[in-house]
């Protein structure tokens, strides 16, 4: 998963107030609940320090996501009176969380993004059987999306329709047009669901490329539109893509293994990989979950052996994490060093405190830069 979409929230330069809100509408009265929480949190910054601006415009967004409908949750961060960053959270948090600090932890809201897959949905609804009545239409809605974050963010919907007695000529114009969003949004996965004599006609009218991407899935095709503000078919793909990985992630993982295996140009750790992100040395931060970070972490305790002082990093972009919590830093360093991220369950593959790192360059002791320095 790239991280490019966090580089605006650090241009500010800080300090921040974040805050992760509990927004979902599936409560008895979820407009007064949602007050509560806002003043909450809008309280609980101001007692920590942030100035009244940043708060209000804070404010100003927190539970404006009414029209998604059912469990659901918002990230945010304001800085110097201004919005920096609002996105719909997946899942809720298990608790409302809101800071003013040095550095926004957004570590929560890129393992929710996870595994950040590109796909295009569409189901197929009409009657239970091919039929001669000029009435008896077909209709498919299909979407386009990347996976989960479109849960709650869905993109527009596409509908097209024609009868069911001549659905092999209809199915090929709808084949075309599905493959063509594929195309255009790079889609790794087509999802179809639906009525099943109608689905795999469908399915049977792809080109050979897309039948590869493809997987059918047993939904009932009722007709029935997604809740407000929610994906199509998003139960089903829920199915289909829980455990799994966007392909650029599966080939990074497949190499951190290897890597691992010759124990060259991979690191594991906190101390490792923190003392690796400081010299901007990481190209792909692997993470398990469910995390399992310490909260706080001063660079004494991220530095590797032999590590230089920070002064002596200067020619390679190094990231100090003095001071601030872990997943913070983290996060952040991954951010400005260009670094993607691999969100991983723990029973897939078991990191050392959970952290791992695919080098970009060889270590300090091969580079002639820190070879001078060592040798001094």
């Amino acid at each position: 998963m790239e991280l490019a979409f966090l580089n605006a929230v650090y241009a500010s330069g800080g300090p921040y107030a974040w805050a992760y809100l509990d927004t979902s509408r599936d409560t008895e009265e979820p407009d007064r609940t949602l007050a509560l929480r806002r003043r909450q949190v809008c309280e609980e910054l101001v007692a920590q320090g942030a100035d009244a601006a940043t708060v209000d415009a804070l404010a100003a967004v927190a539970g404006g996501d009414r029209e998604i409908a059912g469990r659901h949750g918002q990230a945010i961060v304001a800085s110097h009176g201004q919005v920096v960053l609002t996105e719909e959270l997946p899942e809720p948090p298990a608790h409302d969380e809101a800071m003013f600090a040095a550095l926004p932890d957004l570590m929560p809201l890129a393992v929710q993004r996870a595994p950040d897959i590109p796909y295009v949905a569409a189901t197929v609804h009409g009657p239970p059987r091919p039929s001669t009545a000029p009435s008896d239409e077909l209709e498919v809605v299909f979407q386009a999306g990347t996976w989960p974050s479109s849960a709650v963010a869905p993109s527009a919907c596409h509908r097209m329709g024609g009868p069911a007695d001549d659905w092999l000529g209809g199915a090929c114009v709808v084949a075309d047009s599905i493959a063509g969003l594929a195309h255009d949004t790079d889609a790794e996965t087509i999802v179809l669901g639906g009525t099943a004599w109608a689905r795999d006609m469908l399915a049977d009218q792809l080109a050979a490329r897309w039948r590869k991407r493809l997987v059918t899935s047993s939904g009932s095709g009722s007709g029935r539109p997604a809740p407000p503000g929610r994906a199509l078919m998003e139960g089903e793909l829920t199915s289909v893509f829980r455990g799994q990985l966007c392909g650029t992630d599966r080939v990074r993982l497949d190499l951190f293994q290897a890597r691992r295996t010759s124990r060259h140009g991979a690191v594991e750790g906190v101390p490792h990989v923190m003392a690796a992100l400081r010299r901007s040395q990481v190209g792909t931060l692997l993470l398990n979950v469910p995390l399992a970070f310490v909260r706080q972490l001063y660079a004494a305790a991220g530095a590797a052996p032999n590590d230089l002082p920070d002064a002596a990093l200067g020619p390679y972009g190094a990231l100090v994490f003095r001071g601030n919590p872990a997943p913070a830093a983290v996060i952040r360093a991954a951010v400005r060093t260009g670094a993607a991220l691999v969100v991983v369950e723990r029973d897939r593959l078991p990191l050392d405190d959970g952290l791992g790192a695919l080098l970009r360059y060889a270590g300090p002791e091969r580079t002639p830069f820190f070879a001078r320095l060592l040798r001094r």
